[in-house]
């Protein structure tokens, strides 16, 4: 077939989506379902629950909100590890970190480990039309240089053309120069290309959501928001929502005299920025001046409402197209991000302020049971004063986790369930190390959790004391593997000893050990673990562990 590079609508039923390098590709490559509930997943890079909807007084978030109200929300979902590619591969496989043998960038899971099915891989293969959009997969080796394509998606992965200019020097200083900077408000119409790649990414998933409307297929469409991950590089007047002296700083700024060594990660990323690089702050624990820190946290919020007006955009397309009575919503993080806590500027640990991430469901007829079936999402101008925070839907408060999304997103669209994953699993293609979460939505048939929920998280260190590659090791180097347990009442972190050769954890090399009781200490600063009195807790997490 002749290469093209535009569609028509007579074109649609013979090609399903002209790509912008002008390859076209054969409708009959996209032979898809239809009459099935579709799914719009989002993943947000990055974000922590500072969002109004999570009780956030500060963050001006109103179209995430709506989509809130009319969802349920987990206040208490976790990450498997608080950094991109390893968390990504996690939740996108139903498999968690110690199975798919990812723990930095540098490997590709279905080489490195075992050929796993993915979520949209899962769809595809059912007759879904599954298209990924922006970050979904982290770019690199971690998704084979192609996204996964063509094992998880349908055609040819989006990404933005401006994505390439993310950490470029393109950040106007005092002195008028460009920089590559942390903080980096910016005039949209002076960067390059004129826009931003969220901006850009918003306009091909509404452009994919008119062409399978248009073609009534089912379909799954993962769309991946850089913001608000850094640098904090935004359309600047989303500054004026967040005037500097309106910002705080947190209540907990210091490094908690009683946490191991191993547990603290020295945000060297934002380090290497020339902004953070001018103000010479001292290795490992050198605060930053709070002068500077108040900036941080308001461009993180900037970027958070910049972020949410994107989101607005997208759920009125679904809306405008009469998909929203159609579409099953999940709205997701990959992990949180620290604005201050415990001394830190990054994601890289086990501390609820970087694995707890925001975790919501709409699913029609279900999640907004009792309220209007039309005009469900309207676009609301974060500037206005319209912008007021709404509340959830429903609440659930249970301890759930990432790796729960596969078993979830199959059973919420009746395909076949997912076999829960023997130990090990390596030679299974397709099972699942998490739990699904449908039990949650009082779907008929369901019976409610009546067990103790906990969410486990990893993270890898290189050494006992923080050094410069302690937030991100490559395999090789990693020594120390931190496996942390959340329950209702507690998080308890065991740092044992590993070996990146065999991949097994040495559960007798204990380099230390964390214990917070989360409703007395919510942001985890008083570290209560005495070997004496909670022995018992060690066990419970070794039991975990897969050999």
């Amino acid at each position: 077939m002749k290469s093209l590079n535009y569609c028509t609508p007579a074109l649609l039923w013979v090609l399903f989506v002209c790509v912008t390098d002008g390859s076209a590709v054969s409708g009959r490559q996209l032979k898809s379902v239809t009459g099935g509930k579709n799914v719009l997943l989002i993943i947000v890079d990055d974000l922590r629950t500072s969002l109004g909807c999570y009780g956030d007084s500060i963050v001006k978030s109103p179209n995430i909100d709506q989509l809130a109200s009319q969802s349920v929300l987990f206040t208490n979902a976790y990450a498997q590890q608080a950094v991109c590619a390893p968390s990504r591969v996690s939740f996108l496989t139903g498999r968690r970190p110690d199975t798919t043998r990812l723990f930095d960038f540098n490997s590709y899971w279905r080489k490195h480990a075992g050929n796993y099915t993915t979520i949209p891989q899962y769809f595809k293969e059912r007759g879904y039309v599954t298209m990924s959009v922006g970050k979904v997969f982290h770019p690199g080796i971690s998704s084979n240089h192609s996204d996964d394509y063509p094992y998880s998606w349908s055609v040819k992965p989006f990404h933005p053309s401006s994505e390439k200019y993310e950490n470029t020097k393109t950040c106007k200083g005092k002195d008028g120069e460009l920089h590559a900077n942390l903080v980096c408000p910016v005039d949209v119409s002076e960067v390059p290309e004129g826009t931003l790649p969220d901006i850009q990414s918003t306009e091909e998933a509404i452009r994919l959501l008119r062409i399978v409307k248009q073609q009534n297929s089912s379909f799954f469409l993962a769309l991946g928001y850089h913001k608000p991950h850094i640098p904090f590089r935004f359309p600047k007047e989303f500054l004026k929502l967040y005037p500097i002296g309106n910002i705080s700083l947190v209540p907990d700024p210091d490094v908690p005299k009683n946490l191991p060594p191993v547990a603290y990660n020295p945000w060297t990323d934002i380090r290497k920025r020339e902004d953070v690089q001018a103000l010479n702050i001292s290795f490992p624990y050198g605060p930053i001046p709070p002068h500077f820190q108040r900036l941080i946290r308001q461009s993180y919020f900037a970027s958070v409402s910049y972020l949410d007006g994107q989101v607005g955009q997208l759920l009125s397309a679904v809306e405008d197209l009469g998909l929203s009575n159609d579409t099953i919503i999940v709205f997701a993080s990959d992990h949180g991000w620290s604005l201050g806590e415990h001394g830190e500027w990054a994601k890289y640990s086990n501390f609820d302020v970087t694995t707890r991430v925001p975790l919501m469901f709409y699913i029609p007829g279900v999640t907004n049971t009792g309220r209007p079936q039309q005009n469900i999402f309207t676009y609301i101008d974060p500037f206005s004063v319209e912008a007021r925070r709404t509340l959830p839907g429903k609440i659930k408060t249970d301890p759930v986790e990432l790796v729960s999304l596969f078993s979830t997103l199959a059973e919420l669209v009746h395909l076949p369930l997912l076999p829960e994953c023997p130990v090990p699993s390596f030679h299974i293609d397709l099972c699942t190390e998490g739990q699904s979460l449908a039990p949650y939505f009082n779907m008929s048939g369901h019976e409610k959790y009546n067990v103790e929920r906990v969410a486990y998280s990893s993270y890898p260190r290189p050494s006992d004391t923080p050094q410069w590659d302690s937030d991100l090791p490559d395999l090789k180097d990693i020594r120390i593997m931190g496996y942390s347990m959340r329950t209702s009442d507690y998080r308890f972190t065991l740092w044992v000893g590993y070996n990146p050769v065999t991949f097994r954890a040495n559960i007798i090399d204990i380099h230390g050990q964390e214990l917070y009781l989360v409703k007395i200490d919510p942001n985890q600063d008083n570290n209560l673990f005495n070997v004496s009195i909670h022995y018992d807790l060690a066990s419970k997490v070794l039991r975990h562990l897969r050999n």
